[in-house]
């Protein structure tokens, strides 16, 4: 059957509207049991899960989950404009500055990943993590001197952000043995860290905003965010399956040239901290810890997992499954080593697909959710 085409964020949304009642969980429910004669699932939840409704997952994930993870990204990207400044005036090293640049991407994963909310609306991933940086565009951008945040903005994203400033701190020519970037470059990375602050900002206060919103009071916006939220878990997924990992792959086999594979970061170990910096925020939003496994997430007052959903819905053969798949995608990343090559990462392209296939086919229908194809989906 023939793959409907891509729809965009908005599109998604709208086509969403009409399906919101379908997608309310119902509250109060006790977790089903297991059918009479059989063995309970192995690693079964200790205590009775409520049946979460859509109204407290999204309290959950807006009103807890995120605006933390947003006031970290803003303070990193804080920090990150303040070292560029400080080594522009010779007071900072430049080794100081390239882990701050470290610390801000991942703080910037943890947030983004999956794109959902603001996010989404801003098209904050375009705007500071446009991959691949396009390098003559980086060099016409230098050429013109940019001096001001409002220079910034007539610069293409594929100048700016955190590839392009990735490329400046650690190009050949400043790598492994310089100590200081020239003047000009100087000031374009602190304006490109400066633009990134800025989006931090405006990104932590619409999550400030969505964090005090009464979801019960608009089933419909619920409905929503609720199937954003559920669609932009797979896209996230396949955008680290996919197209930070195998597609480079794909892409640099069937070339026939040699050298690198163009992953979207400049070293092997940025792109492995970069991986599992995605993973980690995709495996928070769908597995429960081993303390909530005990404890259950209250109601909204907490972030509520996808496998707590599944729980709190009866579905516990198949919230025990999607647990298990989860714990392989986890110990696949924590066995790769920044010299991992194709044929490791293709294994760990596999086992994340598994969790694609079941997410897809199983868990995405337990939730009452429709799936459709975002322009985040990495297809």
């Amino acid at each position: 059957m023939r793959r409907p085409p891509p729809l965009s964020a908005l599109a998604l949304l709208l086509c969403a509207l009409g399906l919101a009642p379908a997608m309310a969980l119902a509250q109060s429910a006790p977790a089903a049991e297991a059918a009479p004669g059989t063995a309970a699932p192995v690693n079964a939840p200790a205590n009775a899960f409520p049946y979460y409704s859509a109204e407290q997952a999204m309290q959950g994930l807006y009103g807890h989950h995120l605006p933390p993870l947003a006031a970290a990204f803003e303070a990193q990207a804080q920090a990150l404009a303040g070292s560029a400044a400080r080594h522009c005036q010779g007071q900072a090293p430049l080794a100081e500055l390239r882990a701050q640049w470290r610390q801000t991407l991942l703080a910037w994963q943890s947030l983004s990943t999956p794109a959902v909310g603001p996010v989404v609306q801003r098209r904050s991933q375009r705007q500071i993590d446009f991959w691949p940086t396009r390098p003559e565009l980086l060099r016409k951008a230098l050429e013109k001197a940019p001096q001001t945040l409002p220079d910034m903005d007539r610069v293409g994203t594929p100048a700016k952000g955190f590839p392009a400033l990735e490329r400046l701190l650690f190009a050949t020519s400043a790598a492994p043995a310089a100590t200081r970037l020239d003047a000009p470059t100087c000031t374009y990375v602190l304006l490109s860290a400066r633009a990134i602050v800025v989006e931090a900002q405006a990104l932590k206060t619409a999550l400030d905003t969505l964090a005090a919103q009464d979801w019960a009071a608009s089933p419909e916006a619920t409905g929503t965010a609720m199937a954003e939220w559920v669609n932009q878990w797979l896209a996230g997924l396949e955008r680290l399956r996919w197209a930070h990992i195998g597609k480079p792959i794909q892409s640099h086999q069937t070339s026939g040239k040699g050298g690198a594979i163009a992953f979207p970061r400049q070293t092997p170990e940025h792109n492995l901290a970069d991986w599992r910096a995605q993973w980690q925020s995709l495996r928070a939003q769908a597995r429960l810890s081993p303390t909530q496994r005990q404890t259950p997430p209250e109601p909204g007052q907490a972030l509520v997992p996808l496998e707590a959903l599944l729980i709190g819905k009866g579905q516990l053969a198949l919230a025990q499954r999607w647990a298990q798949a989860l714990d392989r995608a986890d110990a696949g990343l924590a066995q790769l080593q920044p010299q991992s090559g194709p044929r490791e990462l293709q294994a760990l392209t596999a086992t994340l697909q598994a969790v694609t296939v079941l997410f897809q086919n199983e868990v995405a229908a337990a939730l009452d959710i429709p799936l459709g194809f975002s322009d985040a989906d990495g297809d």
